[in-house]
């Protein structure tokens, strides 16, 4: 069993932010990373369908410019929250230069995933409104119009390699032991 880590008990007041590609397992992975270093999760989908409804009728109704601006004040309210959180961030977040800035004050970890993983993962897309229909295209298209703004971001990468939610959750919690010393040492 292992034992209490560092960043398990966390004092730096910052929010750990799960950013990367749809399909990524930013939610499934967020909400067990929260578990195991006993914070709350959120996932901004999850609040932005309390607040306004099913992303993919939001998305029709006022259009993607919209929901992006919903998207950021959702990002930066969650960030500001006074208790520290695992926060997981839909895939096109990091589009708005405020949510990067906010950001640049977190704890970032990329997942990234690869092509093959994200196809198993969209299904038709018809949850997805910005992927139409052709998923795995869009998909693509879109993963490398973003890769570089995710990785500008990130503290952390995850890599694809690690697919099992609790091998990435123990390497997440690895990379921020020694990023949280790093972070103090200087």
């Amino acid at each position: 069993m292992p034992q209490p880590a560092a960043a398990e008990n966390r004092g730096d007041g910052r929010n750990i932010v799960l950013i990367g590609p749809m399909g990524s397992g930013k939610s499934t992975v967020g909400a067990a990373l929260a578990r195991r270093l006993h914070r709350p999760h959120v996932d901004t989908d999850q609040f932005f369908v309390a607040r306004h409804g099913p992303i993919p009728a939001y998305f029709s109704l006022h259009g993607e410019d919209a929901f992006r601006a919903e998207e950021e004040k959702i990002v930066a309210e969650l960030i500001d929250s006074p208790r520290p959180s695992v926060i997981s961030l839909g895939g096109g977040s990091v589009l708005s230069r405020r949510t990067r800035e906010l950001l640049a004050e977190q704890l970032v970890v990329l997942l990234d995933l690869t092509v093959a993983q994200a196809t198993q993962r969209l299904g038709d897309g018809s949850t997805r409104p910005i992927l139409g229909s052709d998923p795995v295209q869009s998909w693509v298209r879109i993963y490398a119009e973003r890769e570089q703004i995710y990785r500008d971001c990130a503290d952390i990468v995850m890599s694809p390699d690690d697919e099992h939610i609790a091998v990435r959750v123990d390497t997440i919690v690895r990379a921020l032991n020694t990023t949280f010393r790093r972070d103090h040492s200087a």
